[in-house]
């Protein structure tokens, strides 16, 4: 059974936070929910300070954020079509976020990051409209500081029923390791059947 001793969740966390939020801000089938609720109960504990997997978890969704609004700045409506061709899941979120920008306006870009399948889609789409830089960058800081917060506080404030669950998957040969392994392969399964149009759309 794999343990993960505090020195090494102290000195790595904030770097296993931003890559994994970069990643999947980048589009690589990898939840990060998972990995910053584990980062709150690790707050919580006083191994990790907020601050910094806060700053790190922003950092990560900016960088990629803004690598999918560059794109979208360049390649314009032709990324956006290549990346509609990729699978239904991703044409629906573009109409959607295409829909509600027109109706709610930059705010949209905030609120896009607890929506299942629009965190990813609008950033590229966002590149290829007339929305400001910066009025993209500010609404996306705080949707990103405000989703980021959310499942670090979740962590922390239920880090004792966390802790009595590993505790039990440990009696059974599980690891932290392990539950984060197993949601990977979930969301990958999830996205890859996202993919698939339904019946009736092909």
């Amino acid at each position: 059974m794999i343990q993960i001793p505090p020195t090494a969740i102290a000195q790595w966390g904030g770097a296993a936070v931003f890559l994994n939020v970069l990643l999947t801000r980048l589009g690589v089938p990898l939840p990060s929910a998972p990995l910053l609720v584990f980062a709150g109960t690790a707050v919580a504990n006083g191994r990790l300070s907020f601050t910094h997997i806060l700053f790190a978890a922003v950092a990560g969704a900016l960088l990629g954020d803004s690598v999918w609004f560059s794109a979208g700045r360049v390649y314009g409506r032709k990324l956006v079509a290549a990346l509609s061709r990729r699978s239904y899941a991703i044409d629906s979120g573009m109409r959607t976020t295409g829909e509600l920008f027109e109706r709610h306006g930059a705010p949209i870009v905030a609120v896009s990051k607890f929506v299942p399948g629009l965190g990813l889609v609008t950033p590229p789409l966002m590149g290829t409209t007339q929305i400001a830089v910066l009025a993209f960058f500010l609404w996306d800081t705080a949707g990103i500081v405000a989703w980021a917060a959310f499942w670090l506080l979740g962590g922390a404030l239920f880090q004792r029923q966390l802790h009595i669950a590993l505790t039990e998957l440990q009696l059974h040969g599980a690891t932290v390791i392990d539950v984060l392994v197993a949601a990977a392969c979930f969301y990958f399964v999830y996205r890859l059947m996202r993919r698939r149009p339904p019946r009736g759309r092909r």
